[in-house]
C-alpha cells in the first residue's frame, strides 16, 4: 500500500506545503448554496466535529491528530438535494497519485461494481459500436480496457493518470481533473462511474460534458443515492470525499435544467444502493417513477438514531472483551469513519489483519 510521507508536497493556490502542514490544517472552501437549485443552505441536519479524512497513511504512529475537519450535512427543502458544506481542496484528496490509493483493477469490490455497471451499459447501448467513448473519473482505466473492442477511440480522464505510462491502443489517458480537460473529439458515449458525488460544482460539470457531446450521445452515470442511504441507515457512507447526495428528485431536477431525460436506471444493492442512470438530450419525459417526495430533516434524524443505536451496541459488545486480546480483520479504506462513530473503540484491537503486505 502506498504511504503519504511528510516529504510529500502539495501545491495549493500557489503555495507549496508538506503533508504534515496540509493535514494539520486541512484547506477547504465552504458552499453556501444548494448545488442543484441554488437556494441558500439552511441549518445542517447533521454536524460532526473533527471528522476524519480517509486514505491517509504514515510509516510511524502519529501522536498528534491530523486530517480532521468539521463535517456539516445539509438538506435542501426546495429540491431534495443533500450536500456537504465544506469542500476539501481536491489537490489534497485526489491530486497526488501517490496519496489516493483506490485502484479499481486491484479491488475485489471495484471489479464487482464494474461488472454490474458493464451489464447495465450493455443493456443501454446493446450491440452498438461507439465512435468515441469518454470516461470521467476513470481511475486506472479498468472499464475502458474492457470496452476497447467497442469503440474507435476511448478517452479516460482522471488526475491519478498524471505521468502514467502509455495505456493500451485506442485509449487516450488525460491525467487531470475534468474541469481542466480539453477533449479532442466530441463524445458519443459518456461514462461517469462514482465521480459525480465528488464534484464541488456538479452543475458546471454536467454543463461542460453535455456541451462537448454529440446531440445523440448517451450518458451513463453511477453515484450514491440518498434514498437508499436512508433506507439502510448507512450514515457511515457520509464522509468528506462525497460532497453530493443526490435524491431521485434532485437528479431529475438537475438533468431537466440541461434539457436531458433519464431513459433507463437500476439500483446496485450490492454497492450500498448506488443508482445507475442512463440519460440523453431530450425533453420527452423521464422514466424515473420512484417517489419524488422530498425527504425531511426529521426523517434523517430518526434514521440516524437507528444507526447510532447500532454503534452503541457494537461498543457494548467490544467492551465485553476489554481484558482479552482482540484482533480485527480487514483494514478497509473507510476504517477511520467507523472508528469515529464507535468513539475510538477500535483502539482496543491488538492489531488489524490485512492481506496487503505493505
Amino acid at each position: 500500500m502506498l504511504i503519504v510521507e511528510n516529504s510529500t508536497l502539495y501545491r495549493l493556490k500557489g503555495q507549496t506545503r508538506t503533508a504534515e502542514e496540509t493535514f494539520k490544517h486541512v484547506p477547504f472552501i465552504e458552499r453556501a448554496s444548494c448545488q442543484v437549485c441554488g437556494k441558500g443552505v439552511n441549518t445542517p441536519v447533521l454536524s460532526w466535529p473533527d471528522f476524519p479524512m480517509t486514505e491517509i497513511y504514515t510509516k510511524e504512529p502519529v501522536r498528534e491528530k491530523r486530517g480532521l475537519l468539521d463535517l456539516d450535512f445539509h438538506l435542501c427543502d426546495s429540491c431534495g438535494h443533500a450536500q456537504l458544506a465544506k469542500v476539501i481542496d481536491p489537490q489534497v484528496q485526489y491530486g497526488n497519485p501517490h496519496s489516493y490509493h483506490f485502484r479499481a483493477s486491484e479491488s475485489a469490490s471495484g471489479r464487482q461494481s464494474a461488472e454490474f455497471f458493464l451489464n447495465f451499459l450493455n443493456r443501454v447501448i446493446k450491440g452498438q459500436h461507439i465512435p468515441t467513448i469518454v470516461e470521467i473519473g476513470c481511475n486506472d482505466l479498468y472499464l475502458l480496457k474492457v470496452l476497447r473492442g467497442r469503440a474507435d477511440l476511448l478517452i479516460g480522464i482522471d488526475p491519478i493518470l498524471k505521468n502514467a505510462n502509455e495505456p493500451a491502443p485506442k485509449i487516450r489517458a488525460m491525467g487531470c481533473f475534468f474541469e481542466d480537460a480539453v477533449l479532442e473529439r466530441r463524445a458519443d458515449l459518456v461514462i461517469c462511474k462514482d465521480t459525480l458525488e465528488h464534484v464541488a460544482d456538479p452543475g458546471r460539470f454536467l454543463r461542460k460534458i453535455i456541451g462537448q457531446s454529440n446531440d445523440d450521445a448517451i450518458f451513463v452515470f453511477q453515484f450514491p443515492l440518498l434514498e437508499t442511504l436512508l433506507e439502510g441507515c448507512r450514515f457511515d457512507h457520509i464522509f468528506h470525499q462525497h460532497l453530493n447526495y443526490f435524491s431521485f428528485a434532485s437528479i431529475e431536477r438537475m438533468l431537466q435544467t440541461f434539457g436531458c431525460e433519464v431513459f433507463d436506471y437500476t439500483i446496485n444493492d450490492n454497492l450500498w444502493g448506488s443508482v445507475l442512470i442512463a440519460f440523453k438530450k431530450s425533453e420527452g419525459g423521464s422514466v424515473l417513477k420512484k417517489d419524488l417526495r422530498i425527504k425531511s430533516p426529521s426523517e434523517i434524524h430518526s434514521r440516524f438514531e437507528v444507526f447510532r443505536s447500532q454503534m452503541d451496541l457494537t461498543r457494548k459488545r467490544l467492551s465485553m472483551f476489554r481484558h482479552d486480546p482482540l484482533y480485527g480483520f480487514g483494514a478497509a479504506l473507510m476504517l477511520p469513519l467507523l472508528d469515529y462513530h464507535l468513539q475510538g473503540w477500535l483502539s482496543c484491537l491488538q492489531c488489524i489483519i490485512y492481506e496487503d503486505p505493505c
